[in-house]
């Protein structure tokens, strides 16, 4: 407010009171003196010495005039809101500063703080405002390198988030906020809403679609009677109002729908990377431009239909590729599908409870009952139990934990209730390490990736090279015609089939291969499958049911009756394996039965009609003083020898049945192997279950040993996916719980089967949702047949764009003709791919 002040302490001033620079051309009387005050009424430096009234000072006449002038009408309050917006102008830059600075705080960034990495540099993962297409992911990820220390930037389109791996030595997160701002993205934390935010921006799209096509099918109309008017005759004045309401439906089909590609060509160029949006956005401009103008003047072609059309066209390319990203159902996180939302803390009295697990912190007493799942990594402090690990180590029998034993978040108390000390959560659990290893293995791109960007790089810069070319050499000739043959050359070069060619085959083909129960979230991993090389095998419940069950028995038939009805009243898998046994056998199970004891890792005891039973393995009759007969122990090593546990079953002392639990092979299994192998894949297996076990099923696949691996924990796992890919082939890994998430993420192409999907399915781009074996041998001829698709559609497109461009340099076609031409190769590109029997129906 100084300002207002200030002026209202000013009269009017007289021109003989005031100090005025000289003219422009008048000789300057204090040149020797440097200018040291602005003027009053536009801030330029004048060549008024320091000893004059700064109120009083003005560069030239015509800003005194202009002074006095505001003065005399009364507007003094025009310098006050002058120096406001300069103060307010300055106060947003700040803000903005501020903005940006803000992703330097931990406490801002919440769930996307940075992980740092063993080779001292560091990845965070953001949400991004503003995505469109793959067109933004790859500027995004091309333009990383234009700030020194960000070394990568992975868009992942399906839940519009972006991965930054970047050194803190050399740059700031505040400084990666900054540059994907000058992009027109912006950066946020990881919230619960990125799920809406994909809504919105689908049906933003749709909106934009629906508009294009109503500007669209209008200007059709117009143009129809233009085009009949050039043969059958129409009066000038309804051909100039035509021509201007049909170039004002193409204008505002391009600034309105059309805008993002105006939006994507702009970003290209304030960062160097040219892309596809480029020469669409040259195309739409030229024919506006050259459009408006005709119109204007009421000659030449005015191209409103195209440009529309065009639009039209491409917003349709671009929700084929949007909702193809979005097919399948994502996981809404990886952590919550695997940990509990709750928590039993303990207090130091002893009191129960219930909090979030995300307020658990290490030093944390909490209680895990029988049937929950562990909410995070610990020491057992008191209580004794089975676990079952299956889903983080692929583990088919549970797993005892005593005093001091450490446990891992994800697994599953099976038997009695246990206390525990939290020595990890969240991402520092082991669990969270392996979600990490997911997140980032699913950012890594391999050479058969992004092969339409690689392609449209080179074909937009072509294509400017070429109008370029075009307008130079026709130009000697004249300017209406250097015009006319470069836009007719950009109108039906634009990218719109080579645009169409990839999402259009992919999309038909998830369609098709959805019928047959094969959900694809990644229409890229498609192209992938189409190569042959390794695929590895996860073993529980992948060639295996996953399920324990009674497959030999030895000894007493009286065992299994007294066993079962004493295993009955436990939830442990082995003691369902039994009892659902003597259900398939009908045995009438005694009334008289009481569990006593479960002894995690070891088996069961109690009393069965009055008599002494002990149900488990070797070491728990060890541990009873029960001696186990010669007899028993051989048929016990060839239990072993063939892949199965061994169950001793002990009556008042004596060992008197003996049986064996596997986990059978699913059906299909045999057959899945040696049709992988005749065609051409590399196939084995790797698992965390026994090695015995693991070699056993190989044998029974027809595998060889070399290729069956077993007690691999998940980090093993994805080391030895890494190794596999190190020999340049595609790797492809097949498994269905959260203990392969890691190495589905890893490997070229992960496919998801049976149980755990939802788990496997953020780091897996397939899902077999029936479950069958053989449909991934269906998958994969499928796969080879949609990458012949996009070849084809590819060679199609880029021949066509030759002859086209061919045509247009020569003149031999007019932009009216390159407009009528344009929509045909999308057309045509439709129509074949749909011919194409990629995944047969039903399979």
């Amino acid at each position: 407010m100084s300002g207002m002040r200030t002026a209202a302490a000013n009269p009017p001033l007289d021109s003989a009171a005031a100090s005025v620079s000289p003219a422009l051309g008048e000789p300057l009387a204090t040149a020797t003196r440097p200018s040291s005050l602005p003027c009053v009424h536009c801030g330029l430096p004048t060549d008024c010495s320091t000893d004059s009234d700064p109120s009083r000072v003005f560069c030239c006449a015509g800003c005194l005039g202009a002074y006095q002038l505001i003065h005399g009408w009364g507007l003094e309050d025009f310098y006050a809101l002058r120096e406001q917006m300069k103060s307010s102008g300055t106060a947003r830059a700040a803000s903005k500063d501020s903005r940006y600075e803000q992703f330097d705080s931990l406490e801002f960034l919440g769930p996307s703080r940075p992980t740092e990495f063993s080779d001292g540099t560091c990845g965070a993962e953001f949400a991004v405002h503003g995505l469109h297409c793959g067109a933004c992911a790859w500027l995004i990820e091309n333009a990383a390198a234009r700030e020194a220390g960000l070394l990568s930037a992975r868009v992942r389109m399906s839940d519009h988030t972006v991965r930054v791996q970047f050194d803190p030595q050399r740059t700031k997160l505040s400084r990666v906020a900054r540059l994907f701002d000058s992009l027109g993205y912006g950066l946020a934390p990881i919230d619960a809403q990125r799920d809406r935010q994909i809504q919105i921006a689908s049906r933003r799209l749709l909106v934009q679609i629906a508009i294009a096509g109503f500007l669209a099918a209008n200007a059709m109309w117009i143009a129809v009677a233009l085009y009949a008017g050039e043969y059958s005759g129409v009066e000038p004045q309804y051909r100039y109002f035509l021509g201007l309401v049909g170039i004002s439906l193409g204008v505002s089909a391009v600034l309105g729908p059309g805008r993002t590609f105006l939006v994507g060509a702009l970003a290209s160029l304030r960062t160097g990377t040219p892309h596809m949006d480029l020469p669409v956005a040259l195309g739409l401009g030229v024919g506006g431009l050259v459009g408006t103008v005709n119109a204007v003047v009421g000659r030449g072609h005015v191209y409103f239909d195209s440009l529309a059309t065009l639009v039209f066209l491409l917003l349709i390319g671009r929700w084929i590729q949007f909702r193809q990203q979005q097919r399948a159902a994502r996981a809404v996180d990886l952590m919550l599908r695997i940990t509990p939302r709750h928590a039993t803390l303990l207090s130091n009295t002893g009191q129960e409870q219930l909090v979030l697990v995300d307020t658990l912190v290490a030093g944390d007493r909490i209680r895990v009952a029988p049937g929950e799942s562990v909410p995070a990594d610990g020491e057992v402090t008191r209580g004794e139990s089975s676990l079952d690990r299956s889903l983080l180590t692929g583990e088919s029998l549970p797993v005892g934990v005593a005093v001091g034993d450490t446990v891992a978040a994800g697994t599953v108390n099976l038997t009695s209730p246990f206390d525990l000390r939290v020595t990890a959560t969240g991402r520092d659990s082991r669990i969270g390490q392996v979600m990490q290893a997911v997140e980032m293995a699913a950012s890594e791109r391999t050479p058969l990736v992004q092969l339409a960007d690689r392609i449209g790089g080179v074909f937009v810069v072509t294509v400017i090279v070429l109008a370029v070319a075009t307008f130079l050499i026709w130009l000697p000739h004249s300017l209406p015609a250097a015009t006319a043959h470069a836009t007719a050359l950009l109108i039906v070069a634009c990218p719109c089939a080579l645009a169409l060619a990839t999402p259009l085959a992919i999309a038909v083909a998830l369609g098709r291969a959805a019928k047959g129960s094969i959900l694809v979230r990644d229409g890229q991993a498609l192209q992938q499958l189409a190569s042959v090389g390794t695929l590895w095998l996860d073993k529980t419940g992948t060639l295996t049911e996953g399920r324990q069950r009674v497959s030999s028995w030895y000894g007493s038939g009286e065992g299994l009756r007294l066993a079962a009805a004493l295993e009955a009243q436990c939830r442990h898998p082995v003691a369902q394996a039994i009892v659902r046994e003597a259900e398939r056998q009908q045995v009438q199970l005694p009334t008289q039965a009481e569990l006593e004891c479960v002894l995690p890792g070891g088996g069961v005891s109690g009393r069965v009609e009055g008599r002494r039973l002990h149900a488990g393995n070797a070491s728990l009759m060890q541990a009873e003083g029960i001696a186990v007969p010669e007899e028993f122990a051989h048929h016990m090593q060839r239990l072993a020898d063939h892949g199965e546990s061994p169950i001793l079953l002990a009556l008042d002392g004596q060992i008197v049945s003996l049986l064996g639990l596997s986990d059978p092979i699913r059906d299909g299994a045999r057959e899945l192997v040696d049709e992988l192998q005749g065609l051409g894949w590399s196939v084995g297996i790797l698992s965390g279950d026994h090695p015995a076990i693991v070699r056993r099923v190989g044998e029974q696949l027809g595998l060889p040993l070399t290729r069956c691996f077993g007690a691999l924990s998940p980090e093993q796992k994805l080391a030895a996916i890494r190794d596999s890919r190190h020999a340049g082939q595609t790797v492809v890994m097949v498994g269905d719980g959260a203990n392969d998430a890691a190495a589905l993420a890893a490997a070229d192409v992960g496919i998801a089967i049976r149980g755990g999907a939802e788990v496997s399915l953020q780091a897996a781009p397939i899902f077999i949702a029936s479950g069958k074996l053989l449909s991934i041998a269906n998958l994969l001829r499928g796969a080879a047949r949609t990458t012949r698709v996009i070849h084809s559609n590819f060679a199609i497109s880029l021949s066509y764009n030759l002859l086209a461009v061919g045509l247009a340099m020569t003149g031999l076609i007019s932009p009216l003709f390159a407009a009528i031409l344009m929509p045909l190769s999308s057309v045509s590109v439709l129509a074949l791919t749909l011919a194409r029997k990629t995944f047969p129906e039903g399979q």
